[in-house]
């Protein structure tokens, strides 16, 4: 029992208090927001507690609300969530608790609870789908993060700069700071990459080296105009860290006159996670049952998703890395590779692969020039569809304005 009476807390919940103890040493009875029944009795709230403190701020840091999350990492220690860590240096739970850093308005003396919810949609989000995130993520949440009518709708995910990993029996815990960022922003995140981004923001005026959140804040693009030549010094040095993106596509083989095989259920194009990782795994990848190599390849795409292959050529083909775009209006994938992407299905001889509904295209690298130079010219104004056509590649893509514009277009090469 504690001096009020009350049960000492649970063992990891004791260590995320005292973490945040060391920090806070003044402030051991933070305001907090508490799940009135537990997620784990049915309650509707993943998060047991959410404890918020005022931080005042550093030299380059305006004073703020810091919040911080207990329940994503296990609590209790007796699998009544999580199952136990195998080790210390294991994950506990997921392995991370989330933090927020909401800026304070002068005189304000009660923190907004907005960011409480907010951490515990993304923590519901996590137990939903068992994916765990990790520095340089980003999330596309598509609505003002106040509810108001911030410019801020997304958010990054971020190394929290004050709070420390520590283990313990119970395993690991580290902290991840949820960052809100804008449209331009988070476009600047899928071009490049979430830490060159971040970095950005860690300027004073922006988020500072504490990245806390401005509601009120513009793009940084708005703000430091030369952060445009940052993020596209860095994609041409660097390369995109973006691997695919869901899209409206479609493929079909016009010299085939029978109806294509459907992927298998349960292989990676039912589920975007999957198809992710098992695309980051084409150097494993080897011929097998099922696979067929069409001689020639006709794409059909959304305008929208046309924009997006500039990127695919200039952030990742060619620094020899693959892009995949997966359909989201059909069990469709169609990955892109060079002759510097290791281990796929494809070859100059044989330039397309097909598994079901998965289709690898090989782009030559002496024909990338060309292909960004057509796919570059389709943003603003164009007339719909607009057909292109590659016949030395035996390659033809349509561009269509929406999804039931998508045809099974065939041609005579």
């Amino acid at each position: 029992m504690n001096e009020d009476g009350d049960p000492p807390p649970a063992q990891g919940l004791r260590l995320i208090i005292g973490a945040c103890g060391r920090l806070y040493p003044q402030q051991r009875n933070p305001l907090q927001v508490t799940a009135v029944v537990k997620y784990w009795l049915g309650g509707p709230d993943p998060l047991d507690y959410i404890s918020m403190f005022a931080n005042p701020g550093t030299a380059d840091s305006p004073p703020h609300w810091h919040y911080v999350s207990c329940g994503l990492t296990d609590l209790h220690g007796d699998a009544r969530v999580h199952p136990p860590a195998t080790s210390p240096e294991a994950a506990s739970g997921y392995g991370f608790e989330l933090t927020f850093r909401l800026r304070r308005e002068d005189g304000q003396t009660q923190p907004p609870t907005w960011p409480a919810s907010l951490l515990n949609s993304i923590a519901k989000y996590v137990f939903e789908s068992e994916n765990r995130l990790v520095s340089g993520d980003h999330i596309n949440w598509s609505k003002p993060l106040d509810k108001g009518n911030s410019q801020l709708r997304h958010l990054l995910v971020a190394k929290d700069p004050q709070l420390e990993q520590f283990s313990t029996a119970l395993g690991t815990v580290r902290f991840l700071q949820l960052v809100g960022v804008t449209e331009e922003e988070l476009k600047g995140v899928q071009r490049w990459n979430g830490e060159g981004v971040t970095q950005l923001l860690r300027q004073p005026g922006l988020g500072g080296g504490l990245l806390v959140t401005d509601p009120a804040r513009q793009s940084v693009f708005q703000l430091r105009p030369a952060a445009r030549e940052v993020v596209e010094a860095g994609i041409a040095k660097e390369g995109s860290n973006l691997c695919g993106m869901a899209a409206l596509i479609d493929w079909t083989e016009p010299e085939c006159k029978e109806e294509r095989q459907p992927t298998p259920p349960g292989q990676a194009l039912y589920n975007w996670e999957s198809l992710a990782r098992q695309c980051d795994r084409l150097a494993e990848a080897a011929p097998g049952p099922g696979v067929t190599y069409p001689r020639t390849v006709a794409l059909a795409c959304s305008l929208h998703t046309a924009t997006i292959l500039p990127l695919c050529i200039q952030g990742r083909l060619r620094h020899g890395f693959h892009f995949t775009l997966k359909s989201i209006a059909k069990e469709t994938a169609v990955t892109f590779v060079t002759e510097k992407v290791a281990g796929t299905l494809v070859s100059p001889e044989r330039p397309f692969a097909a598994q079901g509904d998965w289709l690898q295209v090989l782009l030559p690298e002496v024909f990338l020039d060309e292909f960004h130079q057509a796919v570059a010219g389709l943003e603003g104004e164009v007339s719909l569809p607009r057909v292109f056509s590659w016949p030395q590649y035996r390659l033809q893509l349509t561009v269509c304005r929406e999804e039931g514009d998508l045809m099974q277009t065939k041609q005579e090469y």
